[in-house]
C-alpha cells in the first residue's frame, strides 16, 4: 500500500466518503388529479380540473434538525429533487432552494385533548416548460393527520403508509405570468403515495469512491 504522505488531503477525502455513506435520500411517489383553481391568474385556460398528477420528491432525512418548539421540527434545504407530470406538461429538477416541518402530537386549535400531525415541504426553481408568460413558481405539499397517529418524532418520514390515514392531503402549484402581473395556482388531492426502498448495492458504495 502506498502511504499518504498528504494527511490532510486523506482525512478530507475520508471525512467526505463516511458523509455520504451516511446520507439517507428516500423519494416519495404520489399521484392525484387537479380538484380546484384560485389566484388572479385564470389558469382554466392551461389545465382542467381532474387533470391527473404525478409528483416525485426526494428528501434527504440526515438534513439536520431545527427544532421550533415542542412540536414542530423544521429542516433547510432537505428537497433534494422533484419531478412531476401533470396531464401532458411535465418537469422536474433539483430545487433552488426547499423547505420541510414535520408536525407531530401538536395540541389542535379549540380542540382540548386532540393532537395532529403534519408533514409540510416546498420548493422554488424547480424546472418546468414555461406555458406562454406563465411560468411555474412554488411546489409545495400537505399532509395532515388530524387524529396525530402517523409520526412517532420529529425525524423527516422514511415511508408513508397508505393516504387513507391522512385527512387533508394537498399538493399546490403555484404560478406566476410575466405579461400580466397575475399569480394563481391549483390544488391538487393526493389519493395514492409509494417510497421506493432505497438502494445498498456493492455497486452504490463502490461509486462514493469513484465520486
Amino acid at each position: 500500500m502506498i502511504p499518504c504522505v498528504r494527511s490532510g488531503i486523506c482525512a478530507l477525502l475520508v471525512l467526505a466518503v463516511v458523509a455520504r455513506a451516511e446520507a439517507e435520500p428516500v423519494t416519495h411517489q404520489f399521484t392525484g388529479q387537479i380538484t380546484s383553481f384560485g389566484g388572479s391568474l385564470n389558469l382554466s385556460s392551461l389545465f382542467s380540473l381532474g387533470d391527473p398528477v404525478t409528483l416525485d420528491c426526494t428528501v434527504e432525512r440526515s438534513t439536520t434538525p431545527e427544532p421550533q418548539d415542542a412540536y414542530v421540527t423544521a429542516y433547510t434545504n432537505p428537497v433534494t429533487m422533484v419531478a412531476f407530470t401533470v396531464g401532458s406538461w411535465s418537469g422536474g429538477s433539483a430545487p433552488a432552494s426547499s423547505g420541510a416541518t414535520v408536525t407531530n402530537n401538536a395540541p389542535s386549535p379549540g380542540q382540548p385533548g386532540v393532537n395532529y400531525d403534519q408533514w409540510y415541504w416546498n420548493a422554488t426553481g424547480v424546472t418546468a416548460p414555461p406555458l406562454g408568460s406563465v411560468n411555474l413558481q412554488i411546489l409545495s405539499s400537505t399532509l395532515d393527520d388530524i387524529e396525530g397517529t402517523v409520526f412517532d418524532s420529529g425525524a423527516i418520514p422514511r415511508v408513508f403508509p397508505a393516504l387513507g390515514v391522512f385527512d387533508g392531503k394537498t399538493a399546490t402549484f403555484q404560478f406566476f405570468d410575466f405579461g400580466t402581473f397575475q399569480s394563481g395556482y391549483f390544488f391538487v388531492t393526493l389519493s395514492g403515495v409509494t417510497t421506493p426502498a432505497r438502494a445498498t448495492t456493492w455497486g452504490g458504495i463502490k461509486d462514493l469512491y469513484r465520486q
